[in-house]
């Protein structure tokens, strides 16, 4: 079916102005990008945007499905079995698809094959949600895998790179496209532990190796600047977080950068400091004062990433009860508000620069790329908080099936 979206101001993911025209997809790939005067190019099925904002979908870069909260229901993050984290993590998809989200990398699941069946059924059209890039979290040797928050001091064992590396290979061999490594702690699950290093590094070295034999990605977690260094010389694809980035490691993500892409978090630490006391986490007053230290920390780094061209892209560690699925958004306006960027630029990294995460052709109203595609009430490279209301995304496409019409269409 060739569908043709009329009377549009289009934003094509690039960071450029919005310019007056229409799209013409062609089954699930966008066909041709027209002047506004070619608006009639026969279709099948015709949308009126009616000046409304045709952009690419969303895209979030730290995606977790399986934690257990969205802005619909509560959980507990932890254990739980695979066909609960399914289960868990179809809800979620279909909640960020919701809200324009029809990209996602994910930044770990606790069950490698809930994360592989619940992707499976989003690409099928089973269930609603969005394009996944699937990963595992990390498993110290000789532990088991699984949503890990709590690990024994890295000087309390041996290291172990073989093992590491056999489960890099493991991993890769029932069908994930990444594995996430913690470099340090989490402090809001284990306090004090965000600046503790908990693998050796021959050992991420070997993680480093492994990935590239079995064609699967790396991801930090990382808070320090060890820590995001040792992810660099290993070849990790992705750097979450990086507050304590020093002057030495944010020259080394620069001279990077044409390979590595950087997820800051901005919402998670915006909730560690201002929600998570209220459900019993980094509540005390030397917690809370360490969330505060973070946040400053993030700010000054987000900044200077920007100042430096890094490809620093939107997704904010969503899923805990304090930071559910569904306020995904309120990274976008984080970084304007905690970093500079203007919400065109913004708008560009979760767009364009998403899909270059992805290895997708997504992203992008341009010719050739899949049809993932957004009508927005408003023009959001001037008011980006437009996006942080699903009330205003008019309409949803993804792969070129209508998710959500806009109102009053009828075909």
């Amino acid at each position: 079916m060739r569908t043709l979206i009329r009377n549009a101001r289009i934003f094509d993911g690039t960071g450029s102005a919005l310019r007056d025209g229409a799209v013409l997809v062609d089954g699930n790939v966008i066909a041709r990008v027209l002047p506004a005067e070619d608006g009639t190019e026969a279709a099948e099925r015709v949308i009126d945007a009616a000046g409304r904002t045709l952009m690419p979908g969303l895209i979030d870069a730290h995606t977790h499905l399986t934690l257990g909260s969205s802005i619909e229901v509560m959980g507990k993050p932890g254990h739980a079995p695979a066909e609960v984290q399914a289960l868990t993590a179809a809800h979620c998809g279909r909640v960020m698809l919701d809200h324009g989200y029809t990209g996602a990398y994910s930044g770990g699941s606790g069950s490698p094959q809930a994360e592989l069946a619940v992707k499976a059924a989003f690409e099928r059209g089973l269930l609603p949600g969005p394009r996944l890039v699937t990963s595992s979290f990390e498993r110290l040797p000789g532990g088991t895998p699984g949503m890990i928050f709590q690990f024994p001091a890295r000087d309390t064992r041996p290291s172990n790179p073989a093992a590491v590396a056999g489960f890099v290979a493991e991993m890769a061999g029932l069908g994930l496209q990444a594995v996430k490594f913690l470099l340090n702690g989490v402090s809001a699950m284990d306090p004090g532990t965000n600046m503790t290093e908990q693998f050796y590094e021959e050992e991420i070295l070997a993680a480093g190796e492994a990935a590239r034999e079995h064609g699967v990605w790396l991801t930090a977690h990382a808070y320090t600047a060890a820590s995001i260094k040792l992810a660099l010389k290993a070849g990790f694809r992705i750097l979450y977080h990086c507050n304590y980035a020093d002057a030495e490691a944010l020259d080394a993500i620069e001279a990077a950068r044409d390979r590595v892409f950087v997820a800051l978090a901005p919402g998670i630490e915006e909730a560690d400091r201002d929600r998570a006391p209220k459900f019993g986490f980094m509540a005390s007053e030397s917690q809370m004062a360490e969330q505060r230290s973070a946040v400053e920390h993030k700010q000054r780094v987000g900044t200077e990433l920007r100042r430096r061209g890094v490809r620093s892209l939107p997704g904010g560690d969503y899923g805990f009860p304090w930071n559910p699925v569904g306020r995904n958004s309120r990274d976008l306006e984080l970084f304007v508000e905690w970093f500079g960027y203007t919400p065109a630029e913004t708008l560009h990294a979760a767009t364009m620069l998403g899909g270059e995460l992805m290895a997708l052709d997504v992203g992008q109203v341009k010719p050739g790329f899949l049809a993932d595609l957004l009508l927005v009430d408003g023009d959001p490279t001037a008011d980006i908080a437009i996006l942080t209301d699903p009330g205003r995304i008019a309409m949803i496409m993804k792969d070129g099936v209508l998710y959500k019409a806009p109102a009053g269409f009828a075909g």
